[in-house]
């Protein structure tokens, strides 16, 4: 079997596994959850282990499959595609930084779905500035004893463990390390779910860290190095959201050509309108460069040969530009529908406020606008 089947087949069964277990979901007894049940679903379908190398269970997708798979979840509900980017990110970071002992303990239940993973890099006064933190880690009793706190963590609460950013004494002053910190930790405590404007089946909340106690064994990567750590799992990052954003631009452009066909207006359907033909064509021209720079992002990623530039350029040109035009999609799609547009018995509102996250998460666009103008100046 080739590597392009696996793929396809990859895809149809995500596409099935959606279609058939995301609907129960979408109701209001589960917002602001992670529904395990789901998770574990995904994970016996091989999602949870898309960034796992199959030696420790997982499917080892490349980036290119990867993105396809979110563009396929967030066509159905972005929540579920935003807490599984996140986890992935969790994996693939394990999988290039962990020990040999955090690889065989974690990285099989992660695949599984076992085990959900989150990602605790932001806090308030830091936002995308990772040299900024604050949150400390100091050596204590052979070990790591945390103190401080993030903010608007995906999946906070519900995840099994967090790839936590702290502050590390070295001789510069600046180090930053990264610790893998079970939920359970003793000193972590997890604050309300933040009521947010969409993407309801991701919920995000704050951690905050009272002297807790973490071993040694809990360091993912060498000392002082977490920065290199949060870095290299950016660029896949930022190409998951902005092939989250293609699917959900996909979902927005098809409900809106779907609905000017059928609904009729002065003796004939709004698809004969000039002035609506020419929102369409701009819609379809947006998803698709989206698109298109997506896979070039992707294939960048996936190229052995590839720099670490030219990685960071195409990634937060991809996310900026899809992210930007998810909006511009889903807004136009809510102008299509008219008065529907604007009631949520349609789901193209829902679209429209989850686009608005995808611009901020993964470093907002106007960073990835300083990112890409960095890239190109130097």
């Amino acid at each position: 079997m080739t590597a392009s089947s696996v793929d396809t087949l990859v895809i149809e069964t995500i596409e099935r596994l959606c279609r058939s277990e995301i609907p129960k979901y979408q109701n209001e007894s589960f917002y602001n959850t992670v529904p395990r049940a789901l998770f574990a679903s995904f994970g016996e379908a091989g999602v949870a282990g898309l960034a796992v190398p199959e030696s420790f269970g997982g499917i080892g997708a490349s980036a290119a499959t990867a993105a396809a798979v979110f563009d396929v979840i967030s066509r159905y509900d972005m929540g579920p595609a935003i807490f599984i980017s996140v986890h992935a990110m969790v994996c693939g970071l394990i999988t290039r930084f962990g020990s040999k002992e955090q690889k065989e303990s974690l990285l099989p239940r992660l695949a599984s779905g076992e085990l959900l993973a989150g990602f605790a890099l932001t806090e308030p006064q830091a936002g995308s500035d990772a040299q900024a933190l604050s949150t400390e880690a100091v050596q204590s009793g052979g070990g790591f004893s945390l103190k401080g706190s993030k903010i608007y963590i995906t999946s906070a609460g519900f995840a099994d463990l967090y790839v936590v950013f702290a502050k590390t004494s070295d001789a510069s002053g600046s180090g930053i390390s990264a610790f893998i910190v079970p939920a359970s930790t003793k000193g972590l405590t997890i604050g309300s779910p933040e009521k947010k404007m969409g993407c309801e089946l991701s919920p995000i909340a704050s951690l905050f860290f009272d002297g807790a106690q973490v071993p040694a064994s809990s360091l993912l990567g060498p000392i002082h190095q977490g920065f290199k750590v949060a870095l290299s799992g950016l660029a896949g990052g930022r190409v998951n959201i902005a092939a989250c954003a293609n699917g959900l631009s996909r979902a927005a452009l098809d409900t809106a050509i779907g609905h000017i066909k059928e609904r009729k207006q002065f003796g004939k359907a709004l698809a004969e309108f000039q002035g609506l033909q020419f929102m369409v064509a701009d819609m379809h021209m947006r998803l698709e460069a989206s698109r298109l720079l997506v896979e070039k992002a992707a294939a960048d990623l996936d190229a052995p040969s590839a720099s670490p530039a030219s990685t960071r350029l195409s990634s937060s040109a991809a996310k900026c530009f899809a992210t930007d035009s998810a909006m511009a999609i889903t807004t136009d799609a809510v102008q299509l529908l008219g008065g529907a547009g604007y009631i949520k018995e349609y789901t193209v509102e829902r679209y429209m406020r989850e686009a608005k996250m995808l611009q901020i998460v993964e470093g907002a666009n106007q960073v990835q606008r300083m990112i890409i103008a960095r890239e190109l100046l130097e």
